[in-house]
């Protein structure tokens, strides 16, 4: 097959994105376990979460990513930190917010018994998660 010198030099072009693309993607990883409390999972306190729900800014575990997701795209918009493409712009909306800003608003009213751990069941998981986010049950208005 012949393959034109155009098309040559686009797949080079692509290779190369790739290649910048990948070099750079895992240095997000380390940029958003920086932020503040985003080291462990905004939820259940698990460590060194993979996943992010680049909506709220916060970073979680892939247990409570299961819940996250089940919400809908409405509630959450679950990334993998590691499998998924990020842009400057959603890597930057990240910084601009992480887990303990959210948690202070959003878990404001949550005793501790309320909370969950990385321990915690899938139904328990479940429930607080919806209480957090859909029901806004711990929310502290300003």
């Amino acid at each position: 097959a012949v393959v034109s010198t155009q098309s040559t030099g686009t797949q080079s072009s692509i290779n190369a994105l790739q290649r910048t693309n990948s070099t750079t993607q895992g240095d997000h990883v380390a940029r958003m376990h920086a932020i503040a409390g985003n080291s462990v999972c905004a939820d259940c306190g698990a460590p060194d979460p993979e996943w992010a729900c680049i909506d709220h800014g916060i970073t979680i575990c892939i247990d409570c990513s299961g819940v996250h997701r089940s919400l809908g795209v409405n509630i959450s918009k679950v990334r993998s930190l590691l499998l998924d493409n990020w842009t400057d712009d959603i890597i930057t909306c990240m910084e601009s917010k992480g887990n303990s800003r959210f948690n202070e608003r959003y878990e404001h009213h949550a005793s501790a018994a309320d909370k969950i751990s990385c321990d915690s069941s899938r139904v328990e998981r479940d429930v607080f998660i919806r209480r957090k986010y859909v029901e806004k049950a711990f929310y502290r208005k300003d």
